[in-house]
């Protein structure tokens, strides 16, 4: 087997490196040296061995080129409903600019909207963009067919008429209420960022907040959060 052949089998069959220099150490080799992390750096440095070892660096670029290619397929994959759009609403507009953007997870964005609802009451929630887009057919939105909903299932849900909430953490946030500055923000799980909605407080880098008029709904708003890294 040539080394590109083989270089291709160890980092289809080992997650990490570290589990490729385990698989060459002997029983012998951990009776002798009494430490793991020693018969690797011996294996990784080609002491101890009479095969060929893959090199850290190789095996870890080519792993690294492996999940690119992987995500990439992924995104080909998943259809972008944006493409029907041909509503004239504004907000629907602004959400057709961010779909891929959510859906690869540069971007966080929660939709905040105040409408009435079928029953003739006023309802409002933020909603996880995210969420929704992997659980709903948005063709019928972006084509107009079919208005966003507040439901009592999203982030954050108020029904006016009633005086009804309820709180509801997603895949995306983690609902955080402060009891003491009746303050609520939503924790992106993907960085730890926490967004706060107040209008007052003034957005940073990794936050951007987008008030549309002239919309189909009562009101809508846009938080956009720029994810960082994850959460080691």
């Amino acid at each position: 087997m040539d080394s590109k052949a083989e270089l291709e089998k160890a980092v289809n069959a080992f997650m990490t490196y570290e589990d490729y220099l385990d698989s060459m150490i002997t029983k012998d080799d951990l009776l002798f040296l009494e430490d793991k992390d020693m018969c690797r750096d011996l294996l990784s440095m080609e002491y101890h061995s009479n095969k060929r070892i893959i090199r850290r660096e190789a095996f870890e670029e080519t792993k690294a080129k492996k999940a690119a290619k992987i995500k990439e397929y992924k995104i080909k994959e998943q259809r972008i409903c944006s493409e029907e759009l041909t509503t004239s609403c504004k907000l629907m507009q602004e959400l057709a600019k961010r779909e891929k953007d959510n859906l690869n997870g540069c971007i966080a964005t929660i939709i905040f909207i105040r409408d009435v609802n079928e029953k003739g009451e006023e309802v409002s929630a933020y909603i996880d963009y995210t969420h929704r887009l992997r659980t709903e057919n948005w063709n019928l939105y972006f084509t107009g067919e079919k208005k966003i909903v507040p439901q009592e299932t999203d982030l954050s849900f108020y029904n006016w008429t009633k005086g009804n909430s309820h709180h509801t953490s997603s895949t995306n946030f983690e609902v955080a209420p402060d009891t003491d500055t009746l303050k609520l923000f939503f924790v992106c799980k993907n960085d730890g960022y926490a967004i706060d909605v107040n209008p007052k407080i003034p957005v940073d880098e990794l936050l951007f907040r987008l008030d549309l008029t002239d919309t189909n709904y009562e009101q809508a708003v846009i938080f956009d959060h720029v994810v960082d890294r994850p959460i080691p």
